[in-house]
């Protein structure tokens, strides 16, 4: 009936409604008038938004604002580009500090496998195999790989073992830890010729 109360209420509508406040205080901020404490509200472009919770943060809503703005501009100038999207998770809603990441692909299928705070192919190389060694706890890093199961190689002076990551497009292996990717290690090894700084190098891309 018209005015009835509806029973089921949407729990989102109580975030909206708080979202609308914060922009309600916003325009009187802007009129001179003050306002409370209450934390300033971001909305996002689905209604997964987040609140900023500290000063310099970058969040997830941040970055797509970012990507949205780049792609308007890139569209204006007439530029033709091609995007792939990336699925960022929970873990990556807040960048760590303002450091420069480097994106690392495939090198078969130009894939996106890589992000680090260093060009992975300018590390030093391991003796056994020449795999580039990224040390864990100096640099910050996340894959975007499969991992598959255990390999246990014989060495000079015992077994090692190896927990090998691929591309998730196109199999190719790209490295390996030593240990779990649910458990800490000291470095992850990349394979050499395994990964290129540009997408466009890959073998798809180069015919």
């Amino acid at each position: 009936a018209m005015g009835s109360i509806d029973p089921e209420r949407n729990e989102g509508q109580a975030e909206l409604d708080q979202y609308q406040k914060g922009i309600a205080g916003q325009k009187q901020k802007d009129n001179g008038i003050s306002l409370d404490k209450s934390p300033h509200l971001l909305k996002g472009d689905d209604p997964n938004w987040r609140i900023k919770t500290g000063e310099g943060e970058t969040t997830l809503a941040d970055i797509k604002k970012r990507a949205r703005e780049d792609l308007a501009e890139a569209q204006e100038e007439g530029v033709s580009r091609k995007f792939k999207i990336v699925n960022f998770t929970s873990e990556d809603s807040v960048v760590v500090g303002e450091k420069h990441l480097h994106s690392h692909y495939c090198s078969i299928c130009g894939e996106h496998c890589v992000a680090a705070d260093t060009k992975l192919l300018k590390l030093p190389r391991r003796a056994t195999d020449r795999a580039f060694a990224l040390d864990e706890a100096v640099h910050f890093h996340k894959k975007y790989a499969n991992f598959g199961e255990r390999i246990l190689l014989k060495r000079p002076n015992g077994v090692e073992k190896q927990y090998r990551f691929y591309c998730r497009q196109c199999r190719q292996p790209l490295g390996y830890r030593p240990s779990p990717p649910t458990e800490t290690s000291k470095f992850s090894y990349f394979y050499h010729d395994a990964l290129v700084p540009e997408q466009g190098h890959a073998v798809a891309f180069s015919k």
